[in-house]
């Protein structure tokens, strides 16, 4: 503050004194030298006086103005840091105000509120009655939960869906099994007359049970051991006969009548064949007058093959033109692949690739459309 008072009493009026006196002093100056010049007779001695008053006159004029104006910057800043202060001072009247009313306020809006009553008691109660721990029961992993999930392979004893595919498994060389049979052949003039053994009704297997109509040829086991010495192939290009080829039974669907000796009535037929009954007395007459059954009328397979729904593979057609006369094995793409590198193949879902090579390193050369 003091300093303040100093620059405003002191030091900046006597700066202006001294400019407003080098002024006088530089017009007296000034005037000399025109007089002096003219008067002179050595014309440049005259000038060279003329020049050095001129520069002196400028060093001290400059000198005062420099000093002068150092003076009022640092008044300046005096004012300037003092104006700081008073900021500083009025911002903390005005939080000490704040706080004041805040504090009235939370006073007044104490008067408005009661005293809560609070049960010093635990926060945690153990219960009443403990519960009893659950016993582990192990149970049994199932690894067949998940088996129809995804895209996994099938295992050969699931019945594969009928599709309009033909797998390439080849068909069954061996007859289907014959129903067990009390007595082979037909009764002719010379068979005497006896009771038949009770038999277990014929069973077919699952594998080569395809359509209820081969129910009718269990009831006649004579005629179905006759109808299954003759083999049959069928084409592979219809779906029907691709069914009934993985059926694996070439035995016929139609059901023939053909009159043959029923067995009596009994009950229950058990596991264990049974012991046969005595032979029956010399009384009892003989059937030699029976005719001989009719031969069974020919099977026509033309109207059979003719129930069929025919249909067309493309799995099963020919090769088309670009495809390698040579190839180790024709594939189906299951998914899109785009190619990375030059050498590879792009190709869609459902895509046909022929396969010409097998690398070590585990990828295929083929060709695709």
């Amino acid at each position: 503050m003091a300093e303040l008072q100093m620059l405003l009493e002191e030091e900046i009026p006597s700066g202006k004194r001294a400019l407003i006196e080098s002024y006088q002093n530089l017009t007296r100056v000034a005037d000399y030298c025109e007089n002096n010049y003219i008067q002179a007779t050595d014309k440049r001695k005259a000038l060279e006086e003329t020049k050095a008053y001129t520069t002196q006159s400028l060093a001290s004029v400059a000198y005062q103005i420099n000093a002068l104006a150092n003076n009022v910057l640092q008044l300046l800043d005096i004012q300037a840091s003092q104006l700081r202060r008073m900021e500083s001072s009025i911002n903390h009247i005005s939080q000490t105000v704040d706080i004041h009313k805040e504090k009235v306020a939370r006073r007044e809006i104490g008067i408005l509120t009661t005293n809560k009553n609070t049960s010093r008691t635990h926060k945690i109660i153990a219960p009443a009655n403990m519960e009893r721990p659950v016993r582990y029961i192990r149970k049994p992993i199932d690894y067949t939960v998940l088996d129809d999930v995804g895209h996994g392979v099938k295992h050969g004893n699931n019945q594969p869906a009928r599709t309009g595919t033909l797998s390439r498994t080849n068909p069954p060389t061996q007859k289907p099994p014959s129903p067990p049979m009390s007595g082979r052949g037909t009764l002719g003039r010379n068979t005497p007359y006896k009771t038949l053994e009770p038999v277990k009704p014929p069973t077919v297997p699952n594998d080569y049970m395809t359509s209820p109509a081969r129910l009718g040829s269990q009831h006649s086991p004579g005629r179905t051991a006759s109808l299954n010495q003759r083999p049959r192939t069928h084409s592979g290009s219809s779906g029907g006969s691709g069914s009934r080829e993985n059926s694996g039974s070439s035995s016929i669907g139609i059901p023939i009548a053909v009159p043959t000796p029923s067995p009596p009535t009994v009950g229950p037929v058990a596991d264990s064949p049974t012991p046969p009954p005595p032979p029956p007395p010399d009384d009892i007459p003989i059937f030699d007058d029976s005719p001989p059954p009719p031969p069974p009328p020919p099977v026509d397979y033309e109207d059979e093959e003719a129930a069929v729904v025919q249909y067309s593979d493309p799995y099963a057609d020919g090769d088309p033109a670009w495809a390698p006369k040579n190839y180790i094995e024709k594939v189906v793409a299951i998914y899109d692949y785009t190619k990375d590198k030059d050498d590879e193949l792009s190709f869609m879902e459902g895509a046909i690739i022929y396969v010409i090579k097998k690398n070590d390193d585990g990828w295929y050369e083929g060709v695709c459309n």
